[in-house]
């Protein structure tokens, strides 16, 4: 099958600007669409590209609903425009419209980039009408729905490329959906090494949110970062933490249900029914990840569901921290088995609960050396920079491609 993979060393952040080479006599101004920023893996994308290329001299634009992430956002003088993107009725839809309208005419952008689903439909609409090259951002599998199908239909008819994160997403966009290989681009995640550093989260941090979430002192933390939703392994979990529930460990599962709603009920009653009370907290989201992995023995992404990448397990591995995954998706290709990882077969309480007790009761000279592992793995496969630079060469291929075809050929 072909694809596009990119960035396969780690190099430095590109400090090139726009505005310099004949290609580039202007500053190219990018606008994302996300329906909000709030802690998911869109919202957090969009910002930091906005950020990074805002600070390379680029022009960047966010419009979205709005959420947590705006302040960080705007701190690094990126323009942010409320919308309701993440609204999708007949007056949010037509006021979308006539916002995004008004903004392309008054901001002139060189470039759209849709970020998950929710905007493939406006992103679409933005580059038909404008000729504006056109990139959406998939990192996790949509949906067989015939909503979906549609929005397929809309992508065919513009010049975008489909950025994908991992193999797992490559295969389920051309295989499930008969997307063309040749528009995919496989750019993997990166992650940011100077914030997910021992060095730099201070003591406070780690009280504050120890403090929040109410941890016990001696106690041993089992993190599980992963949406509730169907299929992402919570009951699997419970169980698996119910046959060792004697041992001292306590589970922060950090979760939305937005796209589930009562599912969080559900799994309350299971942890009382299991007799877990006092053992299970469910925070909906985490204001500090790098503090959480750094209190944390051990993060479990126990999904049976495809995920198409899963970034906090990238993060627990640079604070070096022992993960547990099912081979389920792209949970794989984030891990290295046996040697950063326990890799499970999804859906198996007691092989998860055996992991779970072998992690919580690791030598300390094995605990250090796994550490090291995780974090190499991660500085050697997994940097930021990577990721950016992939990201700067498919703008500069969606805006300039004579130009590309022309450094391709020599």
């Amino acid at each position: 099958m072909s694809q596009t993979v990119l960035n396969k060393k780690a190099l430095p952040l590109k400090a090139s600007s726009p505005q310099t080479g004949s290609r580039r006599n202007m500053r190219a101004g990018v606008l994302h669409l996300c329906a909000d920023l709030d802690y998911g893996d869109p919202a957090r994308e969009a910002v930091t590209l906005a950020v990074l290329t805002q600070r390379l001299g680029w022009r960047a634009m966010i419009a979205s609903s709005g959420g947590a992430l705006v302040t960080e956002a705007e701190r690094a003088a990126v323009k942010h425009v409320r919308m309701p993107l993440d609204r999708h009725g007949i007056f949010s839809s037509w006021r979308n419209r006539v916002q995004l309208e008004a903004l392309v005419q008054r901001e002139r952008p060189a470039l759209v980039h849709a970020h998950g689903a929710g905007t493939i439909e406006m992103g679409c609409r933005l580059s038909l009408q404008h000729r504006l090259p056109l990139m959406i951002d998939l990192t996790q599998p949509l949906q067989g729905v015939p909503a979906t199908h549609r929005l397929i239909a809309q992508m065919a008819q513009t010049s975008c490329t489909v950025r994908v994160p991992t193999r797992t997403m490559v295969e389920h966009l051309t295989s499930a959906f008969q997307i063309n290989p040749a528009v995919v681009a496989c750019v993997s995640p990166g992650i940011d090494l100077q914030s997910y550093n021992p060095a730099a989260i201070s003591a406070e941090r780690l009280h504050n949110l120890s403090r929040l979430w109410r941890l016990p002192e001696q106690g041993i933390v089992a993190l599980v970062p992963i949406p509730i939703e169907p299929k992402m392994g919570h009951a699997v979990f419970l169980q698996a933490l119910a046959q060792i529930k004697e041992e001292n460990i306590y589970a922060i599962m950090v979760g939305s249900d937005r796209n589930a709603p009562g599912l969080r009920q559900e799994i309350e009653q299971s942890v009382e029914n299991m007799g877990l009370n006092g053992k299970v907290i469910m925070p909906e989201t985490c204001p500090d990840w790098p503090a959480a992995f750094w209190l944390a023995n051990v993060v479990i992404a126990p999904n049976s569901a495809v995920r198409g990448q899963n970034m906090e397990i990238l993060g627990a591995q640079a604070l070096g921290r022992p993960v547990i995954v099912t081979a389920v998706g792209a949970n794989e290709e984030m891990v290295l088995r046996d040697e950063t990882a326990w890799v499970l077969p999804p859906d198996n309480p007691r092989a998860l609960a055996r992991a779970l007790y072998d992690a919580a009761h690791m030598s300390t000279d094995l605990r250090v050396t796994l550490a090291d592992n995780t974090r190499y793995f991660i500085e050697d496969t997994f940097p930021q920079a990577n990721w950016f630079n992939g990201m700067m060469e498919l703008y500069e291929a969606l805006m300039f491609p004579a130009a590309s075809k022309t450094a391709k050929v020599a």
